[in-house]
């Protein structure tokens, strides 16, 4: 997969928790969905105060992100996302084998939403390059692997979802990672964005 390059577009986010069963390998309200995001700024109420030590928003599971095709903070936005849950170690669909190349399958539930304001040449849908994983002791990973790509079936990654005004998306995103804690890290536009700790 190549890379998404997202213009300057405002996030607000916002997350929820959703569950995602372990017993039978298979990921509940799976059905698609999917959005892009790129760091709000001070303008949208992401203050330097709001920042952490790394440059990124702290964000909860359960907040919700806007996306707007331009800088201005009135502008209505074109998507807006939510991360619904983060499941570590998540077992992969029954016709995936493949172990994580890393250690760890990392497993991301997206929802979003494109409004009439959704643009294809401003918004680009969410790519699983635009993420990191920050360790506990500080490293940072590249989490995308040809192993997580293939975790789950591809109709349910919601990299693959076609993104068309109007519609809802419900998708997930799946990472190969060293560690079982850390920071979840969404930079479109690097090097800083919005951070869920996990």
């Amino acid at each position: 997969m190549r890379r998404s390059v997202l213009p300057a577009l405002l996030l607000t986010v916002a997350l929820s928790a959703c569950g995602f069963s372990d017993e039978d390998g298979a990921a509940e309200g799976s059905a698609p969905t999917a959005s892009s995001s790129t760091p709000a700024d001070e303008s949208a109420g992401a203050t330097e105060a709001a920042r952490n030590e790394r440059g990124n928003i702290p964000v909860q599971v359960g907040e919700e992100i806007a996306l707007r095709p331009s800088a201005d903070p009135d502008e209505p936005p074109a998507v807006t996302l939510s991360v619904e849950e983060i499941v570590v170690d998540v077992v992969c669909d029954d016709d995936n084998e493949e172990p994580p190349e890393n250690g760890h399958y990392l497993a991301v539930r997206l929802i979003a939403t494109a409004t009439d304001r959704y643009d294809p040449r401003l918004v680009t849908p969410i790519s699983d390059y635009d993420f990191a994983v920050i360790g506990e002791d500080g490293e940072t990973y590249n989490p995308v692997s040809e192993a997580a790509q293939v975790c789950l079936e591809q109709e349910r990654l919601i990299q693959n979802m076609r993104i068309a005004p109007g519609v809802d998306y419900d998708g997930w995103l799946v990472f190969d990672v060293p560690v079982t804690t850390g920071a979840l890290v969404y930079a479109p536009e690097g090097p800083t964005g919005w951070e869920w700790a996990f």
